[in-house]
């Protein structure tokens, strides 16, 4: 199993079989799990202290949709995860990773971290290395912007601004919080130019 000692998985869901599973499958990588919880208002308690969370889409007949844009906003992957077919996403989310229950718990992990072109997997303790934070930023950028084009620059414009701000970075910050910053920054002053 793969290692992700230390990092914190917010588990929202109303099945408890598939909660505890996705939970075993968690915490046996080293995984500090965070629930799971069974509704919006149990998960809404963790999503400050996620790093990565698995969300089911219908917990008893509420949407979970609130806690994907808290955590959208914070810039922390997230896999939406549902078992019917019927429900709309919004599209502020559809470039979130959106999978069927049966999926099975190694499709979730390789949604919530994908692995970068040439690399053997995922770098979660190696917070310095840029390039290993590139699919995450990707993705904050899609659910930011909700242009696939458009999230691309963003990206290509935040590393470009932390170059220039390399400097000015707070000492003991983490790389990912850092550059989640300067792309929110970047998206708040020119979101609109890089649309087109």
């Amino acid at each position: 199993m793969r290692d992700l000692r230390g990092l914190r998985i917010l588990i929202v869901e109303d099945e408890w079989t598939i909660a505890g599973d996705l939970a075993r499958f968690f915490s046996n990588m080293g995984a500090i799990v965070l629930g799971p919880a069974a509704t919006v208002e149990q998960a809404s308690k963790h999503t400050e202290a996620a790093e990565a969370a698995i969300l089911d889409v219908n917990l008893n007949g509420s949407r979970v949709f609130p806690i994907a844009d808290e955590l959208m906003r914070r810039g922390v992957p997230f896999v939406l995860f549902s078992g019917d077919n019927h429900i709309a996403i919004p599209d502020h989310l559809r470039y979130a990773s959106n999978l069927r229950k049966s999926s099975g718990n190694q499709a979730v992990f390789n949604a919530l971290f994908p692995q970068a072109p040439g690399r053997p997997g995922p770098m979660l303790d190696t917070s310095d290395d840029v390039f290993a934070l590139l699919p995450k930023l990707r993705l904050a950028a899609r659910l930011l912007l909700g242009d696939v084009d458009a999230s691309d620059r963003l990206v290509e414009k935040t590393l470009e601004q932390a170059i220039r701000d390399v400097d000015r970075r707070q000492l003991g910050q983490s790389t990912e919080n850092w550059l989640n910053g300067i792309m929110r920054e970047v998206a708040k002053t020119r979101g609109a130019k890089l649309m087109h």
